[in-house]
Order: structure tokens, then sequence, then C-alpha cells
């Protein structure tokens, strides 16, 4: 007789999942109804689109662009969801003549099939009030907003079809085997640091697929407001994956670096290095995806914004995939964390990082010069934080730059803007010395930036890193409005 008993690690990955258990009983047994190729066919694109179409709704999730009053493009890539995911629907359906089984809108779903049905009947009235209201003359954020809100409370009542929320799952071995999660971690002696590492594994194995996903879709006709859908999904997950790895997990893994009495340089490389991996996944989410949406009316010529599309989630899929390799390299038994490391991503961004740093330092050094003194020849530190500010940072960039370009006044650098973190009366002495060594250190980097070799077949793209620079700072203030 099989051992009904939960291994520790399957239990472990259940604890992510928002299911309670007679939900997951009758999950599972739906799931084992569906052969392997329609669930990696339909069922995850589905999942793919209403966890898109419930970020979607917040401006937060949308492309970067210049606020409008007009959210026509916003209600038509909306609408094209609905009628994309109604698709879906009917596909998992066994008879084409799925809407028969279309249950009265407010009748409870007591199973996935019924609940199924229930979706069908919440997508269908809402694709129905979308094609209403495009006939209007103006769509403003209340058209918009409110119109979102009619779908997403029927898909709140959904049972089964409810997307999880972000570093929540609702199927974790549809996307990885427990065996094949993280067998690094193994040996690790915290729960709360392996939990953590599978956590944001799932987030950015979750992400990835999204992404493939959505640059499928890029190509089918209405596809580019498909592809806006799924980013939005993607979005949402990694920026509360950066809040997790920053307000949490770097802690974890700290944690678990000290059963391993690592030495506080290996502890001091680790928190760069998961600062790095978090809020450059953030501003990769930002900066990548960036073009607006497409304009009523230019669909038969989207060509570059598609292009422009499909290379940016590309590139955010590379990121995705180098942010797992290096949470993977962190359960090495070996050495969790080795002195002077650089992975391949951050040396690979190295120029770029380093010419937009640079803009953060004369920001700094230009802020303090004017900046005025209080009584007793202190500065007002609580005014707007720009301090505090600057050493969030600082702390992101500047002990990885030095390092990698050997600064030779690195430690008394650190010390002197460290100095200034959480201070309320800053000793103007102390604000003078921080300023002397960021003009220092930005005079290296100056010359280190102009020391690096400059490809003929790759130049160094310029816009390309300002929008990272943009995406990076975005990024950091949201951060720093969460705490």
């Amino acid at each position: 007789m099989a051992d009904a008993r939960i291994h520790p690690e399957d239990e472990l990955l259940m604890s992510a999942e928002h299911w309670a258990p007679s939900e997951a009983e009758r999950w599972a047994r739906w799931l084992e109804s569906i052969d392997t190729e329609r669930r990696t066919d339909v069922l995850l694109p589905l999942q793919a689109v209403l966890s898109g179409l419930v970020a979607f709704r917040d401006d937060e999730n949308q492309p970067l662009s210049i606020p409008s009053r007009e959210l026509r493009p916003q209600l038509r890539a909306v609408r094209e969801a609905y009628a994309w995911a109604l698709e879906q629907v009917g596909r998992l359906h066994d008879c084409v003549s799925w809407e028969r089984h279309l249950t009265p809108a407010g009748a409870h779903a007591h199973d996935p099939s019924s609940a199924l049905a229930e979706l069908g009947t919440a997508l269908v009235e809402s694709l129905r009030l979308s094609d209403r209201l495009l006939g209007l003359p103006a769509i403003d954020g209340g058209v918009f907003h409110a119109s979102c809100d009619v779908f997403l409370r029927e898909l709140e009542r959904n049972a089964f079809f409810r997307p999880p929320e972000p570093l929540e799952f609702a199927n974790t071995r549809e996307l990885v085997r427990r065996k094949s999660i993280a067998p690094e971690t193994k040996s690790w002696s915290s729960e709360a640091a392996r939990l953590t590492s599978w956590i944001s594994l799932l987030a950015l194995i979750r992400s990835h697929r999204y992404l493939g996903i959505a640059d499928r879709q890029i190509s089918e006709e209405r596809g580019l407001d498909r592809a806006h859908i799924i980013v939005a999904a993607v979005r949402r997950e990694l920026r509360m994956l950066t809040r997790f790895l920053m307000e949490q997990g770097i802690e974890a893994f700290v944690d678990e670096l000290g059963a391993h009495r690592c030495s506080a340089d290996e502890v001091d490389e680790l928190r760069e290095l998961v600062e790095a991996l978090a809020m450059g996944l953030h501003a990769k989410a930002h900066a990548a995806l960036d073009d607006p949406l497409p304009e009523p009316g230019s669909m038969t010529s989207i060509a570059l914004p598609a292009e422009r599309m499909r290379s940016g989630i590309r590139e955010l899929r590379a990121t995705v995939k180098d942010a797992a390799k290096e949470l993977r390299e962190l359960g090495r038994p070996e050495a969790p964390v080795r002195a002077n490391r650089t992975s391949e991503r951050l040396q690979r961004n190295l120029h770029q990082d380093i010419w937009g740093f640079r803009f953060i330092l004369r920001g700094f050094i230009a802020k303090a010069s004017v900046v005025p003194l209080g009584a007793g020849d202190w500065v007002d530190g609580s005014s707007d934080r720009f301090a505090d500010e600057f050493v969030l940072h600082f702390r992101l960039f500047a002990p990885r730059l030095s390092r990698a370009t050997d600064y030779p006044r690195r430690g008394p650098m650190i010390d002197a803007v460290t100095a200034l973190a959480g201070r309320d009366e800053i000793p103007a002495p102390a604000l003078a010395a921080a300023v002397r060594e960021c003009t220092a250190f930005l005079a290296h980097l100056d010359g280190a930036l102009e020391a690096m070799p400059h490809s003929m077949l790759a130049p160094f793209d310029k816009e390309r890193a300002a929008a990272e620079l943009r995406g990076y700072l975005a990024a950091a203030r949201e951060r720093k409005q969460a705490i």
C-alpha cells in the first residue's frame, strides 16, 4: 500500500497555495480529467489572462505612458482579453455547444466545472458591456474602472478560477516538480530561507511562462492588446516579488548564511546581490515594456510597436531566467556566496550601472549643495528625506560598483554616506564629508567609464540605459512608499 503521508517538501509547496483543503482536492481531481496538452495550451493562458485582467485594472500595472483622460485603448484591450478568455473557457469544455452549460448569474460554483461555466457567463456579460461602452464618445477613468469592476466582482466570487494573489499559487505542481524546485536548498537548516527561495523561484517561473504566452500572442490578430494584459500580471508579480525579497527574503537568506558561518564580507555580498536582483527585476519590467497601448484605428500599422514589445518581452524573460539562476546559486552547499563574485547579469550590466549611478550621484551632490542649514550647524533631513532616498540608491549601487572598479576609498566612502541614514537632523560636517566622498567617487566612475572598451558591433545604448534608470527610480520610489 502506498504511503499516504505528505512529504515535508510537498507540505512546504502546499503552504504557498491559496486553496482551502476541500477546494484543493476538487481542483486536483478536475485537473486529472484534463489531458496535459490542454492544461498547457488552454488552462495556463486562461489563468494568465485572468491574472492580467485583475492587474490591468490598476494604472500602476499599465505601460508607463503619459497619463490621458481618454482610456479607450485600455477598454479595447480589456474587451479583447474578455473575448480571448471566453475562447479558452469554450476549449476547456468537452462539447462545442458549451454555452448551454452556463449557469445563471449568482449561482454558487460547487466544483470546477460549474465554476468554469459561471466564469463563461461573467465573460459574456462583460464582453457585451464593453461593446456598449466603446460606443460612447469618450471613455474616462470612471467609466473604465467601473466596467472592470463589474467583471472583477464576479471573478472574486469564483472559488476555482479566481486568480491567486502575487506570490500565491493555484497549482505549484503544474509549474515545477518538487524534486526540481531547488535541490541545492535541501541541506539548508532554515525552513524560512528554503520557503523564501521556493516562492521566489515559483514566481519567476510563472512570470517566465506568462511572458512566453504574451510573446506568442503578439503575432495574432489583436494579439498586442492581449500581450499588454498578460504583461500587467507580470508587472504586478515582479513588484510584489521585489518587496518580498527586500523586506523578508534578504534577512531569511542572511540567517541561513549565519548557520554556515560565513564571513561579514560574504553576508554583505549576499545583501548586495539580492537587492540588485530584486530592484533590477522591477526596473526591467518597467523599462523594457514602456510603449503605450495601440490607439484605435492604428491596428493596420502596428508592426513597429509589436516588434518593440516582442523585444522587450524577450529581454525581460532573459532577466527573469538569470534571476532564477542566481537564486538557485544561493543554495549551493559549498558556498552560498563567495567574496568578490559578480554574477553574469551584474557583470554584463556594469557599463550601464556605472552610467546610471553617475546621475544619481550628481543629483545628490547638487541637492546637498543647496539644502538650507538649521540652527546649530545641522541640516534638516526630515523635510523631503533626500538623504535617506540617496542612501537607498547608494546601498544598491555603490558597494558593488566600487568593488568592481577597485575604488581605493571604498571603506571611507561607505562610512560617510551610511552615517546620513535615518536622521532627522544631519550634522553639516557629516553631510559635507559625504559630498566630498561622493564627488571623488563620481570622478573615479567617470574615469572607469572612459576606460571601458567600446564595441563597434554593439555600442552602448544610452536611450535604453536611460529607460532602465527611469524604471529603477520608479521601482525605488514604490519600495520607499511601501515601507
